[in-house]
């Protein structure tokens, strides 16, 4: 096992030919060149940056060969996106194999660049054993239950039968002074004698609108960001996905032989997703770092997945990070001849405003920013490869064990400080003020409750922050290591630190990973954001929302924007083709959701906008002939081509689809064909309408913009 212990403990820096070639060619390669201990099911992924033709993207351009198991034939995707070539083999690797991956000259990008030929290698991880699968198992409940351990509590299972309804809520305590955020709390509770607990909401006042207990589904239960509920699901090893009426609807596994974790599931607007698991490599050889020579090492595997569930990003601690990057109680152990090294110990992931991923390591006290184009660690804030400097935090170690980092809607960024390995133990809700460009962390606001008699509220474990609309700070003090009966599950505060809401059970000890407040509307509009505008002419447009929480159906409504009364149309899918459309002319529409299963109605979204085009004119004589556009969709350079009868003065306007010029040029031709190259780049995502004028003609063409 030397071999790969060595190489995971070097992160893989393996730079020989084969990793400078790809890097040559591509912005971001998986697995990493020269990386090892994949799994046998692992895809191949790689990342341009720039929009690919699919066409030229050949599988008999790719020759993959393992070392034992022989040359493999694969499938060849392009993703949605148009950027991520995706390559998979029709069946397994052989564990412990080395892979060859060699692309011939051949692929294309869309403006018809070819791209040079590339090979690297990588490595399968090894067989492994009965007693190898037994000590992944235990290793794995371990990364399970550390957090109780840490609590110095039994991570004992729930009481009672498998799986109950219940409604009737136990005695509780609020105190509330009507400052506070009137919406609902979500929560999944570990623990309780009676009631309702498990996966949970609850009104402002303590009322139940649901609850159930299974102990095989929960944890992180929540109005995920593309709308609907989700949950960990212990059966599967995936997050599955409910509808307004509570059934679920859709699962969401990892790709490429992994298993999902509990603690953390994104899934977005249009289908993508992120995941992650803890990766366990058992047996490795740790005595060059002062611990035994048979540890059973926990690392992360994350997974950006889109709508269609293929893998379109995987990163892996292995690749980028080093054993002793974790710090306090992590490595400590190690040293002290611990046989299980949880040394990353992930809990949370969010996007940033570019795009890009930050991660939670609970282990490492770090918040790390990933890049989803290229795979390279953008920054490391916290523990002890910190690269910041913190301004008005005291805080000896500003944040250790944390939880929950979020990015804001003003850009700032709040986490849970569970506040591990200071003294004394103390936990806190954390707002910071980043400066990425010069790695400054400035702490704007925080928040400690006081102290409950002789005792300070401390959460070793687990735990949330969630800044709401109103300002106010929603706080989960996760897993309370004293159960002083006092002590506040769920406390939410004003900007100036006032409490205006707290929530605790009378007499009963639970526990709970996550709390959120959300204004939950079982039968959810449309969000404003998702109206979109896929097509128009000078009569027709076509136009399409994304669906909330599996509507049934919908009402859209449309009107002139100088008209009294609205048109109302029954639509049984999620988007309408118009027709019979005056040309030239500004029209309004919204539409409203119907969830017939709860005989609900939504309200109806904000009103949107669009304008039909001109009627184009083509005079008989027809000085301008033939006009076309390529590629289409274009993401940098479109190329218009034309013939006209005579030379003369030509324009070419690209118009969006509120009828704003955003692009102009105009030149003389030449008789016959002609061709003009628009480079694109500088504008935004959307469709637009390319308009081709002499003093004879006007020809248009819609073309869609990346």
């Amino acid at each position: 096992m030397r071999f790969f212990t060595l190489a995971c403990i070097a992160a893989f820096a393996f730079l020989n030919s084969f990793y400078i070639d790809a890097i040559a060619q591509f912005s971001y390669v998986s697995p990493v060149p020269g990386s090892n201990y994949h799994h046998p099911e692992v895809g191949i992924i790689l990342k341009t940056g720039a929009m690919m033709d699919a066409p030229s993207l050949k599988a008999s351009l790719i020759t993959v060969t393992g070392s034992v198991s022989g040359q493999h034939v694969c499938r060849v995707v392009l993703s949605k996106d148009g950027k991520t070539i995706l390559i998979n083999s029709i069946r397994k690797f052989t564990e412990g194999e080395e892979v060859t991956v060699v692309i011939a000259d051949g692929f294309r990008k869309s403006n018809g660049d070819m791209i040079t030929g590339v090979s690297f290698l990588f490595g399968i991880r090894p067989a492994y054993s009965s007693s190898d699968l037994e000590s992944i198992r235990l290793a794995r409940q371990y990364a399970s239950d550390i957090e109780w351990m840490d609590a110095g509590i039994s991570p004992d299972a729930n009481t009672g039968d498998v799986v109950r309804d219940l409604c009737e809520m136990p005695d509780y305590v609020i105190t509330a002074t009507g400052n506070e955020l009137k919406h609902d709390v979500f929560y999944y509770n570990f623990r309780g004698g009676t009631g309702c607990f498990g996966k949970s909401i609850i009104s402002n006042e303590g009322d139940s609108l649901y609850a159930t207990f299974d102990e095989e589904r929960g944890i992180s239960f929540t109005i995920n960001k593309n709308g609907y509920l989700t949950y960990y699901n212990y059966v599967d090893s995936c997050f599955d996905m409910m509808d307004s009426s509570y059934n679920v609807v859709k699962q969401y596994f990892m790709g490429n032989g992994y298993r999902a974790d509990e603690h953390e599931f994104l899934v977005f607007p249009n289908g993508h997703s992120f995941l992650f698991c803890y990766d366990i490599h058992p047996n490795l050889d740790l005595s060059d770092l002062g611990g035994l020579d048979t540890v059973d090492v926990i690392g992360c595997v994350i997974q950006e997945l889109d709508a269609d569930q293929n893998v379109i990003f995987e990163w892996r601690t292995w690749d980028h990070m080093m054993y002793t990057d974790a710090i306090g109680w992590a490595y400590i152990a190690v040293t002290q001849g611990q046989a299980i090294f949880d040394w990353i110990h992930a809990n949370s992931m969010e996007l940033d405003g570019d795009g890009n991923l930050l991660l939670s390591s609970r282990h490492l006290c770090e918040i790390t920013k990933i890049n989803v184009s290229t795979g390279e660690m953008m920054w490391r804030m916290g523990g002890d490869n910190n690269q910041f400097t913190f301004v008005n935090d005291i805080d000896a170690t500003h944040f250790s064990g944390q939880h929950d980092f979020r990015r804001l809607e003003n850009g700032n960024y709040t986490l849970f400080n569970n506040g591990n390995n200071v003294t004394p133990n103390i936990s806190s809700a954390k707002e910071y003020q980043l400066d990425q460009l010069n790695k400054v962390a400035t702490l704007v606001w925080s928040y400690k409750h006081p102290m409950i008699g002789t005792t300070n509220v401390f959460g070793p474990a687990m735990g949330s922050a969630q800044r709401l609309s109103n300002g106010n700070t929603f706080i989960n003090w996760g897993l309370l290591s004293s159960n002083v009966p006092q002590v506040p599950r769920f406390t939410e505060v004003d900007a100036a630190g006032n409490i205006v809401w707290e929530f605790n059970f009378d007499g009963e000890y639970y526990i709970c990973y996550r709390a959120y407040k959300f204004d939950w509307n079982r039968c959810a509009p449309v969000a404003d954001s998702m109206l979109q505008l896929n097509y128009i002419t000078a009569d027709s447009a076509i136009l399409s929302w994304a669906q909330p929480n599996f509507s049934s159906s919908y009402i859209f409504e449309y009107k002139l924007e100088s008209a009294t009364d609205w048109i109302s149309i029954p639509v049984a899918d999620n988007t309408i083709t118009l027709d019979n459309l005056q040309p030239d002319s500004a029209y309004l529409w919204r539409v409203q959701s119907v969830c017939s299963s709860i005989e609900e109605a939504s309200a109806y979204s904000g009103i949107a906008a669009f304008n039909t085009l001109s009627t184009t004119v083509l005079l008989a004589s027809g000085e301008v002939m033939g006009l076309a556009v390529f590629p289409n969709p274009v993401d940098q350079y479109l190329t218009i081509s034309f013939q006209v009868e005579v030379s003369g003065p030509v324009s070419v306007s690209v118009v969006n689809l509120p009828g704003e010029t955003v692009l102009y040029e105009s030149w003389t031709t030449s008789a016959g064909l002609n061709r003009k190259i628009i480079n694109t780049s500088k504008l935004t995502a959307g469709v637009y309408t390319i308009s081709l004028k002499n003093d004879q003609s006007t020809l248009r063409k819609q073309v869609i913009i990346h």
